[in-house]
């Protein structure tokens, strides 16, 4: 069923406001690690702490600036200018499985060959678009083992290189500034399943107390970049955040299993304020370079108009190397978002704030997308952008809010789907929910000159979502988008989908949901693959409902932690996880699907916590 998409269009001048560079930079070489084959990962207790309540609403840092009041010109809701032709949704069906932990945080990279990497926050599936197969799930935990010390793992991300043939896939793990680092994974091949060099990069690189977390990566034809979130310890992202840092790396030598030098980029400031979440515009029909762009804004604020473009220049080790950094007015202004809505009233969808989500650059165009409020409903909505000519001294910059009347969008991601140099059409992908929808996916296309596509609604969701144990569930914090770089006009996407995890227990969960999307009917393949209804696919590890055990933990304060799995004569069988665990009421659990059959003890210690729990495998 298709609905109307509004938007608010708005014919804009850019003005820029400054541009500075005054960043500061730091050499780093790191060895290999270890090599991990994806195949031969056998055991896998997928441990996972669950954080069982949202930070409350008055933990919220939202930031106020003298904006004027909105004119009347963006109290007009008008269609698109010229109605674009239809997405086209071929092969989608369930991927990765709920296991334990919120939020999703999705995201894909599909090779030249057909090979899909699908990453949530737990979990690594691979599919092969060419056989119609799966490989077998595997945790982050199990992946990055030999070089995790046992820490949570989160926020994964996951791209291709088409110049290289190969996957770059990287997660922060650790919660504090003494566990935490970044690890990230190079294949040796274009098959995932095969090997990956690991390699890990300090979580506080600074060594100022300062730990990583909300990762973005992107490419040039010869640079990694990934940009990071630095906070203080025991602080939620809203208040604890200090700056937002850039590493520029030689994937080249990860690839090859080689020291991996790179920098980092640190002190990117806006008349001395931290610019925060700097969003890498990944190439569009290609990957090109030396240069990188991130694009940026004042995300917490109740409503603002700046937009920053962060432009890294050239190589390693280059001359010219170095950071500039621009702030421009787009007169469409952006807002801070409102939480979505769900079926069930008293389960609610946080949206975080207005942080870029999702950009790419081609034809001298950099495109990008965030969440915002549409003024006219107070819905969460879609802010989609544009900047011409980012690496001059005046880009123009024009700004669209995509909406409907009754569903909500939130958390979209953008990848270019056009033909030729001169055709700059997108897909913009995105999660949707409302009173009468559960939480699923949904696409629209654009051209770049405010002309839009109707909504492809790609997948409802089977079930609304309840994990946390108070009324704000998490939504996000991304979606997964990547062009099929050798398919001109083919997007692969992952977005949140809820679903009924078993029918017994009713317990209501979020998965991924993939599809592959064309600007042209010829370019997709059709083929849906469903899940089995109320229960999980049989894909899917571990089992929910009979392999994995639970333990409640409530603290008053924090503590270091250590997770462990003694046999019945006292033996330690494993050290599931050991790390930082905030106040507030924690869940964690492990799969049993690799304990060996009889009594066992789960023992979770620190220094005022001690809980043992007995487990009889059956």
């Amino acid at each position: 069923m298709k609905f109307n998409s509004y938007i608010l269009l708005f014919l804009l001048i850019v003005n820029l406001v400054f541009s500075q560079t005054n960043t500061s930079r730091k050499y780093f070489s790191h060895p290999k690690q270890t090599t991990v084959n994806f195949s031969n990962i056998n055991q896998d207790f997928n441990p996972t702490l669950l954080v069982s309540e949202m930070p409350k609403p008055g933990s919220k840092k939202i930031e106020y600036y003298n904006y004027p009041a909105t004119n009347d010109s963006h109290k007009k809701s008008q269609k698109s200018q010229t109605l674009l032709s239809d997405v086209n949704l071929g092969t989608n069906f369930f991927a990765n499985p709920y296991s334990n932990s919120t939020p999703t945080d999705n995201d894909i990279a599909i090779s030249d060959s057909g090979m899909i990497v699908s990453v949530i926050n737990t979990n690594i599936y691979i599919y092969n678009t060419k056989t119609s197969t799966a490989s077998p799930v595997k945790s982050l935990a199990a992946f990055t083992t030999p070089v995790n010390s046992k820490h949570q793992e989160f926020d994964p991300k996951v791209m291709y290189d088409p110049k290289a043939d190969r996957f770059v896939l990287m997660c922060p793990v650790g919660f504090v500034d003494t566990t935490s680092k970044i690890i990230v994974g190079f294949s040796q091949t274009n098959d995932p399943n095969g090997n990956w060099n690991l390699y890990t990069l300090p979580g506080n690189p600074l060594n100022n107390n300062l730990w990583s977390d909300y990762p973005m990566i992107s490419m040039t034809e010869k640079e990694l970049y990934l940009s990071i979130n630095l906070l203080y310890n025991d602080s939620s992202w809203q208040t604890g955040f200090v700056e937002t840092v850039i590493w520029q790396m030689k994937k080249d030598s990860g690839y090859a299993g080689l020291p991996l030098g790179s920098y980092l980029h640190h002190n990117i400031k806006y008349n001395g304020k931290a610019i925060r979440n700097l969003c890498p515009a990944k190439g569009g029909s290609k990957l090109y370079g030396p240069n990188m762009f991130f694009v940026s804004n004042r995300n917490l604020a109740s409503q603002n108009d700046t937009v920053f473009v962060v432009e890294v220049t050239d190589t390693i080790g280059a001359p010219t190397n170095t950071v500039l950094t621009k702030a421009l007015i787009t007169p469409q202004p952006y807002y801070f978002p409102p939480s979505g809505r769900q079926t069930i009233t008293t389960q609610s969808l946080a949206t975080n704030d207005a942080r870029n989500l999702g950009a790419f650059y081609e034809n001298n165009k950099i495109q990008y997308v965030h969440n915002t409020k549409n003024p006219l409903n107070n819905h969460v909505s879609i802010y989609y952008g544009t900047i011409d000519n980012p690496q001059s001294a005046s880009p123009t910059i024009n700004g669209y809010i995509i909406d409907n009347d009754t569903v909500d969008f939130a958390y979209p991601n953008i990848s270019y789907a056009g033909l030729n140099a001169s055709d700059n059409t997108a897909i913009i992908s995105f999660d949707h929910s409302s009173n009468k929808l559960f939480p699923g996916i949904s696409a629209i296309k654009t051209d770049a000159n405010g002309n839009f596509s109707n909504v492809l609604r790609i997948k409802n969701g089977a079930a609304y979502v309840n994990v946390l144990s108070d009324n704000l569930e998490r939504w996000g914090d991304y979606s997964g988008s990547q062009r099929r770089y050798n398919k001109p006009g083919e997007v692969w996407i992952s977005g949140y989908y809820g679903y009924t995890i078993n029918s017994i227990t009713n317990k209501n969960k979020h998965g991924a949901w993939i599809a592959q999307l064309g600007i042209d009917p010829g370019m997709v393949t059709g083929i849906v693959n469903e899940p089995v209804k109320n229960e999980t696919p049989s894909l899917v590890f571990p089992n929910p409902a009979q392999d994995l055990f639970n333990v409640d933990i409530h603290l008053t304060q924090p503590e270091y932690l250590n997770f462990e799995l003694y046999d019945a004569n006292g033996k330690l069988v494993e050290t599931l996880l050991r790390d930082w665990v905030k106040t507030k009421d924690n869940t964690f659990n492990f799969s049993l699907r690799d304990v060996s059959k009889g009594k066992k003890k789960k023992k979770i210690t620190g220094n005022k916590t001690s809980i043992t729990k007995k487990i009889i495998k059956q």
